[in-house]
């Protein structure tokens, strides 16, 4: 098993790899119905490649694959007994999919959230959940009874830290102020298609309480890839403008358009730890050697100037 650099997490800095395994498409599929032992096979080699790789955060939420990623993980647990122990395993709860009570929906009642806890250990085959995550606010379920359940989890050491997805720094304060532990992570989409958060506070408010981000979609859904590039429209000045930066600066570190992508998130002041959403071992073991790159403070300038498509004001 190879190492990676670590981030510490929480106020008891829980060392974890600085590049994470985002497990929303280790099933390879969300339809139940043609589910085969073939893709908890794929989705196996996948997380022993990670694993070996020296990754050992992995990001999961109930609804991923309708489930079926919870339990391919936990396939792979019961398979290498022991290695449980390395591993700090995060799921998220709060989205529930249309079904004959209603809508797709949000859910973060206590009851819902309880049960979803249960149904998620479960499934994983854990007795603790390393990171429980709240997937996306609820405007309908006052932080209070949230947190209700949140406190209650974690006195029971059912859960052992607690992190918010898709939440601006005003959910989470909101959702801090009834909790008895703090929030230690927040998951927003990070990258360098997607700027926003480097405008909205969310960095800030990381830096401020020590909240360590994790970035879902660090490629930009598959846009910060040499094949990914050249579908950026002739007229968005983004792409000219990555491509340049990209050519230039991976000759520079000998490093490809994704590696460089991680990069540029790795060194951010915050930490960002990115989610690599990947079931195909060589993309996992080209992004883990982004950790390698030391990007200079001017480089991650020219990145972020080519990425907003115009100079810096």
């Amino acid at each position: 098993m190879q190492t990676l650099p670590s981030v510490r997490i929480g106020p008891d800095k829980t060392p974890v790899s600085s590049l994470a395994l985002g497990c929303m498409g280790l099933a390879g599929t969300w339809d139940v119905n043609e589910f085969t032992p073939e893709h908890t096979e794929r989705g196996i080699v996948a997380l022993e490649a990670a694993v070996a790789a020296g990754i050992t955060l992995y990001d999961h939420a109930d609804i991923y694959g309708n489930t079926l990623s919870e339990l391919v993980f936990g396939e792979y647990l019961k398979r290498n007994p022991g290695v449980r122990e390395k591993l700090y395993i995060s799921t998220k709860c709060g989205i529930v999919f249309e079904d004959a009570q209603g809508p797709y929906r949000y859910n973060l009642s206590r009851d819902h959230i309880l049960w979803s806890a249960e149904q998620s250990m479960q499934r994983l085959g854990i007795e603790t959940i390393d990171l429980y995550q709240i997937h996306r606010p609820d405007p309908m379920a006052h932080p209070r009874e949230t947190a209700q359940a949140l406190n209650e989890l974690v006195r029971d050491g059912r859960v052992r830290q607690i992190g918010v997805s898709n939440h601006l720094p005003t959910h989470v304060a909101a959702l801090q102020a009834y909790l008895d532990v703090p929030v230690v992570t927040t998951q927003p989409s990070i990258s360098l298609w997607n700027l926003e958060t480097l405008h909205n506070g969310v960095l800030d408010q990381c830096l401020a309480q020590d909240i360590r981000p994790l970035a879902y979609s660090p490629l930009g859904g598959g846009v910060l890839t040499a094949q990914g590039l050249d579908r950026i429209p002739a007229e968005d000045p983004r792409g000219a403008a990555l491509r340049s930066a990209f050519t230039t600066l991976g000759a520079k570190y000998n490093a490809t358009v994704g590696q460089l992508s991680l990069a540029w998130l790795m060194h951010h002041p915050s930490q960002i730890i990115p989610l690599l959403g990947s079931n195909n071992p060589a993309n996992i073991r080209e992004a883990v050697a982004a950790a390698q790159i030391q990007l200079s403070r001017e480089d991650w300038y020219l990145l972020w100037t080519a990425a907003r498509g115009e100079r810096l004001p």
